[in-house]
C-alpha cells in the first residue's frame, strides 16, 4: 500500500507537490473508476486513476473541514465548507491537479487534523478559549488571507490558469475557472489586509460583494452545476465509504446545511463596511499628542506612562472588569448596550479579556475602538478623539453624540478625563444629573502600566459611584 499521508511539516509548506495524494491508493473500485469515465471519457487508465486519487483527496479534505469546524466554529467557516463541499460533489479536484493543488493550499488543518499554520493555530485558540464570534471570523479571515497569499506567490494559481488555457472552450473547465474567478479572482486587497492599510473585515466585504455580483451576472451554470451534482448525490449516491473520506450523501447534505448557515457570514460583510470607515490601523510607533494639545504646559506634571499611554493606547495590552453596583445602574447599561450597541451589562469580579485598536482617521484624529470579550460575546465602546481649540472632545460618529471633556492633572502624575457636555447632532443632551468621569493612574511599581478607572456617579459627587469599569493596560518594554 502506498503511504501518501501528509506529516505536519510537509503541510505546513504552501506548496506541496503530492498533497492532493490521499491515502488507501491500492484499490480503485469499478464504481470510482465508472465515475471517472463519466467525466473523463477517452481518458486513459492512468488518467482516471489519477482523477479517482484527487477525488478521494476532496472527499478527506471534506471530511477534516467538518471535523475542524464542528469544534472550532466561525461565520467564515460555514463558507468554507459550503464552497468545498460543493468542489467536491462537482468533482473540480479530480479534474485538475492544479485545481486540487490550489485547493489543498487553503485547508485550515494537515491530513492528522491540526491547525496547518501558526495563523491557523491562532484561530484554533480563539476557539477553544471562547473568544467572541467577530474575534474568530477576524482570526479565520487573516490564516485564510495568508494561505492565499503564499498559494499565489508559489505559483499554484498561475499553474491552473495555464492548464485551463489549454481546455479552453471546454464547458466543464469553464465551469473551473468561473469557480476561481469568484473565489481566490475576487479577493483585491488581501495583501493590503495583511499589511495592516485596511482592515480585513473591508477585504473580505468587498470580496463578498464582487463575488455575488459576478455571480448574479455570470454564475448561474456553475450554480446549475452544483445543484444537479447536489440531487444526484442525495438521490444516486456513487462514492464507495471508505474510513476517513466524507460519503457523497452526506457531503451533499453538508452544502445544503452549510448554504443555509453561510448567510450568517452577511454579518462578517456589515462589520467590515463599518471598518472601512474607521481610517487605517496604525502601530505601536505611531501617536497623537492628545494631551500636549489640550493641556499645555501642564503636561509636564502628567506622569510619561500616562502621556504615552494616551499618545496611542492601541499599543498596550489591556484586560478589564467591569462592576454595576446598582440595580439603575445595570438598568443604564443594559439599555447603551441595546440601543447605541456601546457598553457592556455583563460584570463580576472576573476579568475580561480585552484589546485596544487604533486607526488613523483621512483629517489625522484618532479613532479608538475599547473591545472587551465577555464570555463569549464581544462588547465595544468605539470612538473618535479630537482636539479642538484646545479642549478635548469623545465623538461617537456613527451616534452623532459628541462629548466635551474636562482634563485636569491629579496628584501623583495622574489624568482626570470629565464629560462636561454632550450633544446630539449639535443639541445639548441632558446628563439627568450624572456624570462619566475616567481617572488614569501610573503603576506605583514604576512599571510600563497605567491604571484606567470609569465611574459613572451622581454629578454632585456626594453618594458612591452607581458602576465602575477598570482597565488595566501595560505595555511590553523591549
Amino acid at each position: 500500500m502506498e503511504d501518501s499521508a501528509i506529516t505536519g511539516s510537509e503541510a505546513s509548506r504552501p506548496s506541496p507537490r503530492r498533497a492532493h495524494v490521499p491515502p488507501f491508493v491500492d484499490d480503485l473500485t469499478p464504481t470510482e473508476l465508472d465515475d471517472a469515465r463519466r467525466w473523463l471519457p477517452g481518458a486513459s487508465h492512468e488518467a482516471l486513476r489519477a482523477f479517482v486519487l484527487r477525488q478521494r483527496a476532496s472527499r478527506r479534505a471534506v471530511a477534516l473541514l467538518a471535523d475542524f469546524y464542528s469544534s472550532h466554529p466561525c461565520r467564515m467557516a460555514r463558507v468554507h465548507l459550503l464552497v468545498a463541499s460543493a468542489v467536491a460533489l462537482g468533482r473540480f479536484w479530480g479534474l485538475s491537479e492544479p485545481f486540487a493543488r490550489l485547493g489543498q493550499a487553503v485547508l485550515p488543518v494537515d491530513a492528522l487534523g491540526r491547525p496547518r499554520t501558526p495563523a491557523w493555530a491562532a484561530y484554533a485558540r480563539a476557539c477553544e478559549e471562547g473568544l467572541p464570534l467577530e474575534i474568530r471570523d477576524e482570526r479565520w479571515i487573516e490564516a485564510h488571507m495568508r494561505d492565499a497569499l503564499q498559494a499565489r506567490e508559489a505559483g499554484l494559481e498561475a499553474a491552473f490558469r495555464e492548464e485551463a488555457r489549454s481546455h479552453e472552450g471546454e464547458p466543464l473547465w469553464r465551469l473551473l475557472v468561473q469557480h476561481l474567478e469568484l473565489t481566490l479572482g475576487s479577493r483585491f486587497f488581501d495583501q493590503p489586509a495583511l499589511a495592516g492599510a485596511v482592515p480585513g473585515e473591508a477585504a473580505i466585504a468587498h470580496s463578498m460583494a464582487v463575488t455575488l455580483g459576478r455571480m448574479l451576472r455570470a454564475g448561474w451554470s456553475l450554480l446549475q452545476h452544483y445543484a444537479l451534482a447536489t440531487a444526484r448525490a442525495v438521490l444516486f449516491p456513487r462514492w464507495p465509504g471508505r474510513p476517513g473520506l466524507v460519503d457523497e450523501r452526506r457531503a451533499a447534505w453538508l452544502l445544503l446545511s452549510s448554504f443555509i448557515t453561510a448567510w450568517a457570514a452577511a454579518g462578517v460583510y456589515r462589520r467590515g463596511v463599518r471598518a472601512l470607515h474607521r481610517g487605517q490601523s496604525v502601530g505601536p510607533a505611531d501617536g497623537w499628542p492628545l494631551l500636549a494639545a489640550t493641556l499645555g504646559e501642564d503636561v509636564a506634571r502628567v506622569d510619561p506612562r500616562v502621556v504615552r499611554f494616551y499618545g496611542n493606547p492601541g499599543a498596550w495590552a489591556v484586560r478589564t472588569s467591569v462592576e454595576l453596583r446598582t440595580r439603575k445602574a445595570r438598568v443604564i447599561a443594559w439599555v447603551a448596550t441595546r440601543l447605541l450597541g456601546q457598553g457592556v451589562s455583563e460584570h463580576g469580579a472576573r476579568a475580561f479579556p480585552s484589546r485596544f485598536r487604533t486607526f488613523r482617521r483621512e483629517d489625522g484624529s484618532m479613532h479608538f475602538v475599547r473591545e472587551l470579550y465577555c464570555d463569549g460575546v464581544l462588547r465595544v465602546f468605539d470612538s473618535d478623539f479630537v482636539v479642538r481649540k484646545g479642549r478635548l472632545y469623545e465623538v461617537f460618529v456613527e451616534h452623532g453624540l459628541e462629548v466635551e471633556l474636562d482634563a485636569r492633572v491629579l496628584e501623583g502624575g495622574g489624568l482626570s478625563l470629565r464629560g462636561r457636555r454632550v450633544r446630539w447632532h449639535g443639541l445639548p443632551v441632558p446628563l439627568f444629573g450624572l456624570c462619566v468621569e475616567f481617572r488614569t493612574h501610573p503603576a506605583p511599581d514604576g512599571s510600563e502600566s497605567v491604571d484606567i478607572i470609569g465611574t459613572l456617579s451622581p454629578e454632585a459627587g456626594t453618594e458612591p459611584p452607581l458602576g465602575s469599569i477598570h482597565y488595566q493596560a501595560w505595555r511590553a518594554t523591549a
